[in-house]
C-alpha cells in the first residue's frame, strides 16, 4: 500500500503521472509502483483547462513584470468571511504571493501591501503590473498611484484569459488541486481559504511547474 502510485497521487493533490514519475526519478520517492496506473475519477470531475496562449520569454529582473488575477471558488465563503483571492507572481522567478480579500473594494489595498513587502525585501521596483481587464484594478485612486510610482499597468484584451497565462495557469492549477483535495476528503468548502493559502507556503508550486 506505501508503493501504491494511486496513494501518492491523492497525497500530492493530484498531480499528473509524469511528475510522481520525475519525483521518483530524483529520489523524492522511493519504491512507487508507477507501471499500472488507473484513470483517476476525481482528476475528471474537477478539472477542465482552456488550452493557453504560446509562452513568451521570461523577464530576467525580479519585480519587472508582475501578473495579478482575482478569482474566487464557487462564490464560497471562507470561515473568515473572505470570498476572493488575489495573485501576484513575479515573471522572474515565479514567486506567488496570495491574498484572501472579502471584497473585490479591496484589491488596490492588497496591491499597495504587496508592493511595499516585496520592494523592501527586494530592494528594487516594480516596474510593470499586468492583469486581464475585468475591471479589479480600474479606479481612478489605483491610475493615480501607478503614475506617482512609475508603475506601467498592462490588461489583456476582453474575454482572452489566456493573454494573462502565467497566472492564469498558475490559479487554475492551485484551484484544481483545492477542488481534488476537498472532494477526495469531503471536507467543507468553507476550508479552501486555507487551503489556498497553505498550497502556496509550502511550495507545491514546485511540483506543479513544467520540467526543465
Amino acid at each position: 500500500m506505501i508503493d501504491s502510485y494511486n496513494l501518492w497521487h491523492g497525497r500530492l493533490g493530484h498531480v499528473s503521472f509524469s511528475y510522481i514519475k520525475k519525483m521518483k526519478d530524483i529520489g523524492l520517492l522511493h519504491n512507487v509502483i508507477i507501471a499500472d496506473h488507473d484513470k483517476c475519477e476525481i482528476c475528471v470531475e474537477s478539472k477542465s483547462n482552456k488550452k493557453s496562449c504560446k509562452s513568451v520569454q521570461r523577464e530576467s529582473e525580479l519585480l519587472e513584470l508582475i501578473h495579478s488575477d482575482l478569482g474566487d471558488l464557487k462564490n464560497n465563503l471562507t470561515r473568515v468571511g473572505k470570498r476572493l483571492y488575489i495573485t501576484f507572481i513575479d515573471d522572474s522567478s515565479r514567486y506567488t504571493v496570495v491574498y484572501l480579500l472579502r471584497y473585490k473594494d479591496e484589491t488596490f489595498e492588497m496591491f499597495q501591501k504587496y508592493k511595499s513587502e516585496v520592494e523592501n525585501q527586494l530592494n528594487k521596483k516594480i516596474m510593470r503590473l499586468r492583469s486581464d481587464s475585468v475591471g479589479e484594478y480600474e479606479r481612478k485612486q489605483f491610475n493615480e498611484f501607478c503614475e506617482q510610482y512609475g508603475i506601467i499597468h498592462e490588461t489583456t484584451p476582453p474575454y482572452s484569459p489566456e493573454s494573462n497565462s502565467v497566472v492564469e495557469r498558475k490559479n487554475r492549477i492551485l484551484k484544481n488541486i483545492m477542488n481534488v483535495m476537498l472532494i477526495s476528503s469531503s471536507a467543507l468548502l468553507n476550508l479552501w481559504g486555507r487551503l489556498y493559502s497553505l498550497l502556496v507556503i509550502f511550495k507545491i508550486e514546485y511540483l506543479i511547474r513544467k520540467p526543465a
